[in-house]
């Protein structure tokens, strides 16, 4: 399907839209035009679920089917052929992309447990596996209520209803990513959006997160809609703090917790020992683990973790 707005005009020539720009950032990563994402795989022996690193040509790289060929031009034309000036509207549509993706995400998932369900009936009636299906449709719904939003804005040309937080680091990362994640804690420990709440009556919005690798520098940009006080602490708190280590982490704990969309230089990954990429692996498992304490084992692998360490 296509996202846009005015479904009307659409060209119907649906492509495999890039949630993060291809020439302009997957390029300053990868090796021999690939780059590593992280794949979930059973162990056969074991019949657990572990992370892998897997090479995935740039092309191929954060694609999704989301817009069809005239809509993605028009919209990220901004975004993606214009030097980034930290515009209310450079940032909407950074954050409408990453929206977009991640919802294109969600309704696959949708479709999959559509599929084991009537494949295995039985499936049904496994607590861990009905709960990540009735949480997947609370998200679902509320990426929709998300989706109105950034389309009364696009409508209405209000682009600073959107807040932004920018930083310019001066070093280029081995790593990109861009994701809509709720967050539960802000970056001193207290609740941010109530994430474990399955009451149907609960709106629980996101934050709109990229990390942009450019040629010696890497741009982050994290935004919320102003009237989610949720997250409202959590900008405060980017824009005013001066510890970029204590920054880093949490940045990194948003990805690692709540994200999959991140994408990483095969030159820095092979370069890393086997402790530093189990590391990563172990972090990204996030609620994936099978039992609670390799859940609390790979919470204390994401305290340890810092991405921006990463570095090319």
């Amino acid at each position: 399907m296509c996202f846009a707005f005015d479904s009307l005009e659409c060209s119907k020539n649906y492509i495999g839209a890039h949630s993060i720009q291809n020439n302009g950032v997957l390029n300053q990563i990868s090796i021999e035009n690939h780059v590593y994402t992280l794949n979930i795989e059973i162990d056969q022996n074991m019949l657990i679920p572990q992370l892998k690193f897997v090479s995935i040509g740039k092309n191929k790289a954060s694609t999704f089917s989301g817009f069809c060929k005239k809509h993605d031009e028009e919209f990220f034309n901004g975004i993606e052929d214009k030097e980034y000036k930290g515009t209310f509207e450079q940032n909407y549509w950074f954050a409408f992309r990453a929206l977009c993706f991640e919802l294109d995400r969600k309704l696959r998932l949708k479709k999959s447990y559509t599929a084991l369900f009537q494949k295995h009936p039985q499936a049904t009636r496994i607590p861990i596996i009905y709960t990540n299906y009735y949480s997947s449709e609370l998200s679902i719904r509320d990426s929709w209520k998300e989706y109105e939003r950034f389309k009364y804005i696009f409508m209405e040309k209000s682009f600073d209803e959107i807040d932004t937080f920018v930083k310019e680091i001066p070093f280029r990362v081995g790593f990109t990513a861009t994701t809509s994640v709720a967050v539960g804690v802000d970056m001193e420990g207290n609740m941010a959006a109530d994430i474990y709440n399955y009451d149907e009556k609960l709106f629980i919005p996101s934050l709109y997160i990229s990390v942009i690798p450019k040629n010696s520098s890497t741009i982050i940009i994290i935004s919320r809609f102003k009237e989610d006080l949720c997250y409202e602490k959590i900008l405060t708190q980017l824009k005013s703090t001066k510890n970029t280590d204590t920054l880093f982490s949490y940045i990194t704990f948003c990805l690692v917790e709540y994200s999959e969309n991140v994408y990483f230089s095969p030159y820095l990954i092979d370069s890393l020992n086997e402790k530093n990429k189990n590391m990563i692996r172990s972090a990204f498992m996030g609620v994936v683990s099978h039992t609670p304490e390799l859940r609390i084992f790979n919470m204390l692998q994401t305290a340890s973790l810092n991405l921006f360490d990463l570095r090319l």
